[in-house]
């Protein structure tokens, strides 16, 4: 039995003549000449599956490669149209809020040159948060002359008074705050009788009392300020009544009154200067 270095010589040698008859067949069979010879037709037989296989191996490889470099070039667009969506994206929203804040001062102006009262629109820039109290904040104070008990309003109605003043800001009691003493006059569009209205009667709501037993409140009815309110201008909205309650003895009502200004997504609200 040969030895395996033997064995490893004899395998070179025979792969060393098949090299050279195949390079001699395929140099040969590169020559012009009318017929081929037995020996180039069993090789070109006996290459043939081989030359078949490495044809698809090669174009096998060639689309995988190209599919690849595809497959790299789509994701580096899919990237790039992420990126250019989302800054789309962030375009879009900024010119949506500036639209709207437009569409909100074009509103301020619009309600401003139709109201014949003296009006002077502030931001909204802080919220009282606390439970006990119903205030805001505004961006103006006794640099635009504001003063204790202006009143202020919206585009729906009434939102407050002013309370503290202070250079630059003021603090706006709303109608629902239940401190004593917050309350004021108004008149029943319907029947234009007085009524009473006062904060704190359930969260998000005034207390509405008839001046005298024989005023009827209604569900529905329509407040507005009256005449005689001592801050208020007369005939601004204040808001609408949502619940009627009675006494035992039929003879007393007290009502709630849903204010008919926002006081959740106030923005903007305006100070009469002069009632």
């Amino acid at each position: 039995m040969l030895q395996p270095l033997a064995q490893k010589r004899v395998l070179l040698v025979t792969l060393a003549i098949c090299f050279l008859i195949i390079t001699g067949l395929m140099f040969y069979s590169s020559q012009e000449r009318e017929k081929e010879i037995w020996a180039e037709k069993v090789f070109n037989i006996a290459l043939y599956p081989f030359q078949k296989a490495l044809y698809y191996i090669t174009a096998f490889t060639t689309d995988t490669w190209e599919t690849l470099n595809q497959l790299a070039a789509l994701k580096r667009e899919n990237y790039q149209f992420r990126q250019q969506l989302s800054e789309l994206t962030t375009k879009l929203s900024q010119l949506e809020q500036l639209k709207a804040e437009n569409e909100r001062l074009r509103d301020i102006l619009q309600f401003r040159a139709s109201s014949s009262l003296e009006l002077i629109p502030t931001e909204v820039v802080a919220r009282n948060p606390s439970n006990k109290s119903a205030t805001i904040v505004i961006g103006k104070g006794k640099n635009h002359g504001f003063t204790r008990n202006m009143p202020v309003i919206t585009e729906q109605g009434i939102a407050g008074r002013l309370l503290n003043v202070e250079p630059f800001s003021s603090e706006v009691i709303l109608l629902t705050d239940p401190r004593g003493g917050n309350s004021m006059s108004g008149v029943i569009e319907r029947t234009r009788e007085l009524v009473y209205i006062y904060g704190g009667g359930r969260k998000g709501l005034c207390l509405v009392k008839s001046s005298d037993l024989s005023v009827k409140l209604q569900t529905g009815d329509r407040i507005l300020t009256a005449e005689s309110s001592l801050y208020f201008p007369k005939n601004i909205l204040i808001g609408y009544i949502v619940e009627v309650q009675e006494s035992e003895d039929g003879y007393e009502q007290q009502a709630y009154l849903k204010p008919a200004a926002n006081f959740s997504r106030m923005e903007y609200v305006y100070v009469v200067k002069e009632k």
